[in-house]
C-alpha cells in the first residue's frame, strides 16, 4: 500500500483500492467479533477475567460494536464502492490514488479511536462513543474522500443510464456525511439531557437506515443480477425502493425512547414512518427474489448468490420486526432487553454481513483474477456463519422475551439473571462459531490472492468454481 501513496494515477493498478479495503474488512471482522465473542463470555461465565478494568464488560462492548460498524461493515462497504462503482459505469475508478490514501486514513483513524475508547475516552453516548476529534477525522478525512471518488466516478461514467445500485451508492455517500456531522451535533454544541439523548438515538437509527441497509441493498442489486445472469426483475420497484427508503427510514428516531418526555406526536409520528419501512422493505425482498426466478439452483451451486440471496432472505424477519417493534403496543415490552440486541445483530451479522461476504469474496477474486482457493473453506464459512448467527439470534431473542415478562410482572432481577444464563452460554457459542468461520475465511482469502489459479481473459471466477 505505501509504495502507491506518493505514485503517479497511471502507476497504481485499478482496483488496489478496493482490495486493500476488502483485506482490511476481513481483518476488523475478525478481531470485532473475536471482540464479541470474548464479552459474550463475560455474561456467559461472570468469573471469566475479572479485576482488570481494561477488560471490563463495559469498557469492551463499545469497542466491539464500533469495530464491527466502522471497521467491517463501513470497510466492505468501501470495497464495494471502489470496484462496483467504476464497473456499473464501464469506467476506472476515478482516483485509486485518492482510494489508496482512504485505506490509510481509514486504518489509522479507526485504530486510534478504538484505542482512546480502550483507555475510557469516550463521548458516553451509544453507537457515536467516539469523541468529537475522532468524529470529525471521519467525517473529513474517510467519508468525504470516499463520497467525492463515487460520486466524481459516476459523473465520468461511459453508460448512458445510472443504474439502481449507484443510485443507492451516491445517496447513502451523502446521507453518512450528513449523518456525521448532524448526529454528533452534541459533541460540536454540547447538547445535553433530552437534546443529547434525541440526537444520540436519531444518529443511531440513521447510520443504520441511511448507511448499512441501502448499501448492502444495493450490493444485492449488483451481485445476483451480476451471477445469475438475469436482469434486475423491475427498475422501478428499484427506484421504489429507494425513495421511499429516504422518505420512510429517515424517521425521527424517536421509537428508540418512548419512555422520554418527548412530544406525543414525535413519537407517533416516529411510529408510523417505523411502520412504512415495510414499502422498502417489501420492495426490495420482491425485487431480488422474482430476479432469482429460474435460477434458484445457483442458490446451491455458487457460493456468492448463495450469500446474497440468504441476505435477502434475512431481510424479510429483520424488517418485519423493525417495522412492528417501532408501535407502542410492541416496544414497551420489548425496550431494553436482549429482544434489541437480537435484532441489531439481524440487521448487521445478518443481513447486511451475508450481503457484505458475497461482496468481498467475488470482488477480491474479479480483481485479482484469481479463482477462489478452496470452495469447502468457503462453505464451512458460510455455514459458520449461518449456524453462529442463527444460535446468537434465536437464544437472545428468548432472552428478550424472558427479560420484558421480568419487567412486566415486577420478577426480581436476580431471578431474571438466573432464567437468562442458558441463553447467554448459547450467545457466547454462537458468535463464537462466527469467530472461528472468519480465520478459515481470511486464510482462504490470503491463500486465493497467492496462489489461486489465474482467471483467463474472458472468463468470469465463478465459471470455474468446480473446474480442476
Amino acid at each position: 500500500m505505501f509504495k502507491y501513496l506518493f505514485s503517479k494515477e497511471d502507476e497504481i493498478p485499478q482496483g488496489t483500492a478496493a482490495v486493500l479495503f476488502g483485506f482490511s474488512s476481513i481483518v476488523w471482522f475478525i478481531i470485532g467479533t473475536g471482540l464479541g465473542s470474548f464479552n459474550a463470555a463475560k455474561l456467559a461465565f461472570p468469573d471469566f477475567v475479572t479485576g482488570n478494568y481494561a477488560f471490563a464488560f463495559g469498557h469492551m462492548r463499545q469497542v466491539h460494536v464500533m469495530t464491527v460498524i466502522f471497521g467491517w461493515i463501513l470497510g466492505a462497504f468501501a470495497m464495494s464502492w471502489m470496484y462496483i462503482t467504476p464497473a456499473l459505469g464501464n469506467t476506472k475508478l476515478w482516483s485509486e490514488k485518492l482510494g489508496v490514501w482512504t485505506v490509510l486514513s481509514w486504518n489509522v483513524g479507526l485504530c486510534l479511536g478504538l484505542a482512546l475508547l480502550w483507555c475510557g475516552i469516550t463521548s458516553g453516548r451509544e453507537y457515536s462513543d467516539f469523541i468529537w476529534p475522532i468524529d470529525l477525522y471521519i467525517a473529513f478525512f474517510i467519508a468525504i474522500p470516499m463520497a467525492i471518488n463515487v460520486w466524481m466516478t459516476i459523473l465520468t461514467r461511459r453508460t448512458q443510464g445510472i443504474y439502481t445500485t449507484n443510485w443507492f451508492f451516491a445517496a447513502s455517500a451523502f446521507m453518512t456525511i450528513i449523518v456525521f456531522l448532524v448526529g454528533n451535533l452534541p459533541e460540536w454544541f454540547h447538547l445535553t439531557g433530552l437534546n443529547e439523548a434525541y440526537m444520540t438515538w436519531w444518529f443511531a437509527h440513521n447510520i443504520l437506515g441511511l448507511l448499512i441497509t441501502p448499501v448492502a441493498a444495493a450490493i444485492t442489486y449488483y451481485i445476483i443480477p451480476k451471477i445469475t445472469g438475469n436482469p434486475l426483475y423491475s427498475h422501478r420497484v428499484g427506484h421504489l425502493h429507494f425513495w421511499s427508503l429516504v422518505i420512510f427510514y429517515s424517521t425521527p428516531a424517536a421509537h428508540h425512547l418512548m419512555g422520554s418526555p418527548l412530544p406525543e406526536w414525535l413519537k407517533s409520528f416516529a411510529s408510523v414512518e417505523g411502520v412504512l419501512i415495510l414499502v422498502p422493505a417489501m420492495a426490495f425482498v420482491c425485487n431480488i427474489m422474482l430476479t432469482m426466478q429460474g435460477r434458484w439452483r445457483m442458490f446451491v451451486e455458487n457460493i456468492e448468490v448463495r450469500y446474497s440471496a440468504t441476505a435477502g432472505l434475512l431481510a424479510i424477519p429483520l424488517n418485519m420486526q423493525g417495522g412492528f417493534q417501532q408501535t407502542r403496543a410492541i416496544n414497551w415490552y420489548i425496550h431494553g432487553t436482549g429482544w434489541i440486541v437480537a435484532h441489531d445483530h439481524l440487521a448487521l451479522l445478518g443481513f447486511s454481513t451475508f450481503a457484505e461476504v458475497a461482496a468481498v469474496v467475488y470482488g477480491l477474486q474479479t480483481l485479482l483474477r484469481r479463482k477462489l482457493w478452496s470452495y469447502s473453506l468457503q462453505n464451512f464459512h458460510y455455514w459458520m456463519l449461518l449456524v453462529g448467527f442463527s444460535i446468537y439470534w434465536v437464544t437472545m431473542t428468548i432472552a428478550g422475551l424472558i427479560q420484558g415478562a421480568g419487567k412486566v410482572f415486577e420478577v426480581p432481577y436476580v431471578d431474571v439473571v438466573i432464567a437468562e444464563h442458558p441463553y447467554m452460554i448459547g450467545r457466547w457459542f454462537g458468535g463464537t462459531m462466527v469467530f472461528i468461520g472468519n480465520i478459515f475465511w481470511l486464510y482462504n482469502m490470503y491463500m486465493t490472492a497467492k496462489v489461486g489459479r489465474e482467471v483467463p481473459e474472458g472468463r468470469q471466477p465463478q465459471e470455474l468454481a468446480y473446474e480442476n
